[in-house]
């Protein structure tokens, strides 16, 4: 790559050209000038792909010049005033930095810029793309010279990016040649032969930069085993790959270095169930905590298909816990629910899927909390919902729960547990008492009582309060008449 500065105070141009050149790691070849008297002088033999100018430089030649110039320019300014700013603007500057200049910020621009290196010759031990493809999908049994070449795959978190960093690494100038071939979910990489201290120091500076360029983390595998066809190195890359379920991302995986991964019942046993029902039912989260973590101890780590069936039965625990409190009714929690599931089955990493399965269980504790509060208030405001209408025959414990917005089913559970009866059982026991009330102390007709209390008929009222006073609705009027002390 080939930088051009220019730059009123030569220390500054100093700073800059060490930094560019110790932390670039394309190899860089730098032009400095401390006016703009030689530029045209300078483009004509250097030719640089990017200008670093001082904005104060610049005058309306300079800018004409400039402006029909193919370089990427970065515009420097002591002055952070308007003026300044529209000299970078009319120069088309892909930045404009406030000295003292930001180094770092410096270089994560630079290796942004579009340059393309049309001018180096690609040596005979770099790979073509149509090679990768029939060396990686044929299976060729040609062998890849190790000691030129070095393979590695790169592979982003969001796999639906993987063309996006296909296009950021081939502009990059971080490899002075490399051959990248983007598949599915990976990029794979072909870069001649380097030492391996300078090698990782490469791979390292591809994921910082992928970072700071993308927002998005990555892993590389890099191929350390014996030579062997391409085929066989990407097969054992993608292999160590899968380490990124137990250790996350900004890893840089060497294909020898696997894991033993052991084999886990992905059922819960019948102790299991029982410690998770009993955790939620006492809203034990630091149980199930310990539980779960147990999962991402790093000293064993466990097939991660069985790691995800097991974390689904987990889940099914959960949802009896929901069904006990009808919280799925609860249109956010059952999206949250919903939205679980799926991460458990297709989340790349496990710590992460155990985080948002603790965090879900830790809102349903609270929320069952508040629906065992409730229990007593729905109890309570049915019964004066009964009280208010027992005279009413089309009340039903249905109507009740309508007029309550909650099921008839969740009405039900509560008010038997709150009351030790049935709802239904409940209405007609009141509207019994109120009929015996009635016939004490009324001379109202038995049939009126009966419509009056919500009876529809009167020979089913009859039958009914018999249950309860083991005598018909008449005998017991008599009886009350009989025993009624005269004043």
């Amino acid at each position: 790559m080939r930088i051009c500065i220019i730059e009123r105070d030569d220390e500054e141009i100093r700073g800059i050209e060490w930094y560019l050149k110790n932390y670039l790691t394309r190899s860089v070849e730098i032009e400095r000038a401390t006016s703009c008297e030689q530029i045209v002088q300078i483009f004509s033999s250097f030719h640089p792909q990017v200008l670093l100018i001082e904005t104060e430089l610049i005058t309306p030649t300079v800018q004409n010049f400039l402006q029909r110039q193919p370089c990427h320019i970065i515009a420097l300014t002591a002055q952070p005033i308007y003026q300044q700013a529209m000299k970078a603007i009319e120069i088309k500057a892909a930045q404009l930095f406030v000295k003292p200049v930001p180094l770092e910020e410096l270089k994560s621009i630079i290796l942004t810029l579009p340059i393309k290196y049309q001018e180096d010759t690609p040596t005979p031990s770099i790979t073509t793309e149509a090679q990768l493809y029939l060396d990686l999908f044929l299976n060729t049994p040609k062998k890849v010279n190790l000691k030129q070449q070095v393979f590695f795959l790169l592979e982003p978190a969001q796999f639906q990016h993987n063309l996006s960093l296909y296009n950021w690494l081939i502009q990059s100038p971080i490899f002075e040649e490399i051959t990248a071939f983007p598949l599915q979910k990976r990029v794979l990489c072909l870069v001649q032969s380097i030492e391996r201290e300078q090698m990782t120091k490469q791979l390292r500076h591809i994921i910082r930069e992928w970072l700071k360029f993308s927002g998005e983390e990555m892993n590389i595998a890099i191929y350390d085993g014996e030579e062997t066809t391409l085929s066989h190195m990407y097969n054992e890359c993608k292999k160590v790959l899968t380490q990124r379920f137990y250790k996350g991302y900004a890893h840089i995986f060497p294909s020898s270095q696997s894991l033993n991964v052991t084999r886990l019942d992905p059922l819960l046993t019948p102790e299991a169930q029982q410690l998770l029902i009993n955790s939620l039912e006492n809203g034990d989260l630091k149980a199930i905590k310990s539980f779960l973590y147990k999962l991402t101890d790093t000293s064993t780590f466990y097939h991660h298909e069985d790691v995800r069936i097991h974390l689904t039965s987990v889940l099914a625990q959960i949802r009896r816990f929901m069904m006990k409190y009808h919280l799925q009714q609860q249109p956010k929690l059952e999206i949250q629910y919903r939205a679980l599931f799926h991460h458990i089955l297709e989340h790349p990493i496990m710590y992460a899927i155990v985080q948002e399965l603790i965090l879900f269980t830790q809102i349903l504790i609270q929320q069952a909390k508040t629906a065992q509060q409730l229990h007593a208030d729905y109890a309570e405001m049915a019964i004066s919902i009964i009280e208010n209408h027992y005279m009413n025959s089309t009340l039903t414990l249905q109507s009740i729960a309508k007029e309550l917005n909650i099921s008839a089913n969740y009405l039900s559970n509560v008010f038997s547990k709150k009351m030790g009866i049935p709802l239904k059982k409940y209405i007609q026991q009141y509207r019994v008492q109120q009929a015996e009330n009635m016939l004490a102390h009324s001379t109202h007709s038995i049939a009126s009582i009966a419509e009056a209390v919500g009876f529809i008929d009167s020979n089913y009222f009859t039958k009914v309060f018999r249950e309860y006073y083991h005598l018909t609705p008449f005998r017991y009027r008599s009886q009350s008449i009989k025993n009624t002390p005269v004043i």
